[in-house]
């Protein structure tokens, strides 16, 4: 009995023993304070730090409208309308003749909105016969007789809009008054206009002897030549009537080609020497304009009244 009373206390004393000793254990590994000065460490603030990326500068870029590529055309047929006016002026009489300067600025206006590009006409004969690129949308505008009003009025509207033409001058009217005068004839050929014979006095053709048609035809070329120092190489009909005879001095004289009238928008080597012209007439509105285009786009009706 008391051998069993020992051994109760004895184990209840190990215990005790193996309690302290892991208590020892656990105080151990606490870490000791240290004294001295303490470490201070960066206050960390609430607020996160917002990193400033600077902002770029943008500038506006100007609307810009590309010049459509030009393309191969030719040798051979093409379409290519040549539009044909005489005075741009207010009319006395309602002629068909003039085109009053609003209406004439109100179609160039169209032909440069609907991406239209004036060429020399020795840019087209290039094309017919040998082949070269053009615009797609090619247009050569020409003017008979010389008045002067084509300087005064289309010039510079033809001018603002980057447009060039083809003035066809009647010889024996060089410095004659209400005409075109040499000077400023030069001036325009300076800017990119072509000139062109429009016969010597500007006779009916159909009805000239051969006496006649060698003067009007071969010796009005050398006469402009001479006297405005640019080369004339091409003629164009008086009346935009034609027949054989003439056409053959037209050979003669060695001119690249001819214009006259015609209904259509094709050129090529057949008609050469006499290349289809479409006349602009004084009492067309816009939307009769149109009617001689071979490429349009939609015309608002506001545009469609006569300026």
């Amino acid at each position: 009995m008391l051998t069993y009373r020992y051994l109760l206390i004895y184990s209840l004393m190990v215990a005790v023993a193996l309690t302290n000793c892991n208590g020892l254990a656990a105080n151990a590994a606490l870490p000791v304070p240290q004294t001295g000065t303490p470490t201070l460490l960066p206050a960390v603030s609430d607020t996160p730090t917002q990193t400033i990326i600077p902002t770029s500068t943008q500038t506006s870029t100007p609307a810009f409208t590309p010049t459509p590529a030009w393309i191969l055309q030719g040798p051979g047929k093409l379409v290519c309308p040549i539009l044909l006016y005489h005075h741009i002026a207010g009319s006395p009489t309602d002629s068909r003749y003039y085109v009053s300067p609003g209406n004439f600025e109100a179609q160039i206006k169209l032909l440069k909105m609907w991406g239209y590009q004036t060429i020399p006409l020795s840019l087209l004969v290039e094309a017919i016969t040998n082949g070269t690129e053009l615009p797609p949308r090619p247009v050569i505008i020409t003017f008979d007789d010389g008045d002067v009003d084509v300087y005064t009025n289309a010039f510079p509207v033809m001018q603002q809009y980057g447009f060039t033409g083809v003035l066809y001058i009647v010889s024996n009217r060089l410095q004659a008054d209400g005409f075109i005068s040499t000077s400023q004839i030069q001036e325009m050929a300076d800017a990119g206009w072509e000139v062109g014979s429009h016969s010597m006095s500007h006779a009916d053709l159909t009805k000239s002897s051969k006496d006649s048609l060698y003067a009007e035809v071969v010796q009005s070329r050398r006469n402009l030549e001479e006297a405005l120092g640019v080369p004339v190489k091409s003629f164009a009909y008086p009346f935009g009537l034609v027949r054989d005879a003439a056409v053959d001095y037209v050979h003669f004289a060695r001119y690249e080609s001819a214009v006259g009238l015609g209904y259509t928008a094709e050129q090529g080597p057949g008609n050469l020497f006499n290349l289809q012209r479409r006349e602009i007439k004084g009492e067309y509105d816009l939307k009769t304009f149109t009617l001689f285009l071979p490429w349009t786009e939609l015309l608002e009706t506001s545009e469609t009244a006569t300026p």
